[in-house]
Order: structure tokens, then sequence, then C-alpha cells
């Protein structure tokens, strides 16, 4: 983390900032990986738990897809009225 944050002293504001975070969600399944096992969960629980993750996300994602369509669909629907 400390060379990080070396590399990016010299690039003031948003630019710094935004490589700070580009950086560290590219390294984040690494991080996460590792501390899981320091944990003693093993590869396959933790595929286990990133693929239950990531059900719930697409599900949560597709039920918001279909709230935004119903919406369009009456907006639509009240304007032609």
């Amino acid at each position: 983390m400390r060379l990080l944050d070396l590399s990016v002293q010299g690039r003031p504001g948003v630019r710094g900032h935004l490589a700070l975070m580009l950086a560290l969600s590219r390294s984040m399944p690494l991080l996460l990986s590792i501390f899981m096992i320091q944990r003693g969960v093993t590869l396959q629980q933790l595929e286990e738990r990133l693929l239950m993750i990531a059900e719930i996300t697409a599900k949560s994602r597709n039920q918001r897809r279909e709230r935004e369509k119903r919406r369009r669909l009456q907006a639509i629907g009240a304007d032609n009225a």
C-alpha cells in the first residue's frame, strides 16, 4: 500500500485519486482471497461464497430493471391516454 501511495503523490487531485481507486479495485480479488485463506476458508468455500453473492446481485439487478421497465411502460401508457 505504501508504494501505491507514493506512486500517487506526484499526481494532484482527481487523477491521483482515480489512479489509487483503479489500483485498489484491481487488487481486491487477490487481497480478499488472501484474507479469507488466512481465516481458514478454502478456495472452494471462497468460490461458493462469491457465486452466492453474484447470484444475489444479479437477482437484485434484474428486479430493479423490471421495476424500471414497468415504470417506463406505465409512463408511456399514461402519456397516450
